[in-house]
């Protein structure tokens, strides 16, 4: 049997669209995390460094109450910077590599300027308006781990 060069055609383009993930803005992408009072700060560490193992994700203390915390999956990295109070913590973006973003909501808007970080950066270091959907999915699935080490402290 032989298969229509459109119909293979249509199925190769539809297998690429399906993998790629779609850009979100990267300020809709939770980060903020109030947890139970009665832990010590010392407890909230070890949550979130159990939590993050949990999810694979690679810990190093940082000074000031801050750990980073780094994810590789195939050739993406990701580099998030969390502050934790005995009352909250927070997970802020520090650096990717391997993932597409945009800098600027004009580039979004007009679909050009697409990046890929650790090739290449936003003016000035800045995070990115834009980053891929990979990335939001990885992030909140660390939180959840982190909330899931929570819940059994």
């Amino acid at each position: 049997m032989i298969i229509p060069s459109r119909l293979l055609f249509v199925f190769a383009v539809t297998l690429f669209v399906s993998g790629c993930s779609a850009m979100v803005p990267l300020h809709e992408v939770r980060n903020s995390y109030i947890v139970n009072g009665s832990l010590t700060k010392d407890q909230l560490k070890e949550a979130i460094i159990k939590g993050a193992q949990t999810a694979d994700w690679l810990t190093k203390d940082l000074v000031g109450d801050k750990i980073l915390a780094t994810h590789r999956i195939r050739d993406h990295t990701v580099h998030l910077e969390i502050s934790y109070t005995d009352s909250f913590y927070v997970t802020r973006y520090k650096a990717t590599t391997g993932m597409k973003m945009f800098c600027t909501v004009q580039d979004k808007l007009k679909d050009r300027n697409i990046k890929i970080s650790g090739q290449q950066g936003c003016l000035g270091d800045r995070a990115p308006m834009y980053i891929d959907g990979n990335y939001k999915k990885w992030v909140n699935s660390l939180n959840a781990s982190i909330q899931n080490s929570l819940a059994s402290m």
